[in-house]
């Protein structure tokens, strides 16, 4: 960590023309502890605009909703609700597909790989409204697949995104017609 800020210290001015690209995937704890604690040791030393910039990267990720359909679907109040709490919220939508086929399933050996292929064909059919109302939005989108149980999969793309606060799921039934309650869960960090 030292060397890293030596080097940024140390670093001779940057070309105008010249991109710099940063992984954009989601940080382990230990690498946010080592984000801040290079944001401190520069506002301790008197840089404070290189400090900055780091908070800066660290809170310009937009916030973002995990979307968890029925298998390979996405029902119409779901995706309703989902692209309007997005509207309002200012969030970016993750839709998730989660197949309870494992694919690592001893019993279905040389099927599981069609049975993925199958399912994944599913998917990309059953996200098509959600996208649409997402596109007519201006909403940023997501969408993933994944096999196994469902608590686990929602665990999984919670620790790979950054900033998923909120998880919208199917409702499991319909009590009345025109009235569905949604079930919305907030994410601890």
């Amino acid at each position: 960590m030292l060397a890293k800020l030596k080097k940024k210290i140390l670093k001779k001015k940057v070309d105008e023309n010249e991109v710099e690209v940063e992984s954009r995937q989601g940080q382990t704890l230990r690498e946010k502890v080592e984000s801040y604690t290079e944001a401190i040791t520069f506002a301790e030393a008197g840089l404070q605009e290189e400090a900055q910039e780091i908070m800066r990267a660290e809170l310009a990720e937009i916030a973002k909703v995990l979307v968890v359909g029925h298998e390979d679907t996405f029902s119409k109040p779901l995706v309703d609700y989902a692209v309007g709490f997005a509207e309002r919220m200012g969030y970016e939508i993750v839709a998730l597909n989660i197949s309870p086929v494992r694919t690592e399933s001893a019993t279905l050996g040389p099927f599981c790989d069609m049975l993925c292929e199958e399912f994944n064909k599913k998917c990309q059919e059953g996200i098509g409204a959600l996208c649409r109302a997402c596109e007519e939005k201006s909403i940023p989108f997501t969408h993933l697949v994944k096999y196994g149980e469902v608590d686990q999969c929602i665990k999984e793309t919670h620790e790979e995104m950054r900033r998923v606060e909120f998880v919208i799921t199917e409702p499991e039934s319909c009590p009345e017609e025109g009235r569905v309650a949604i079930p919305v869960f907030c994410l601890a960090h």
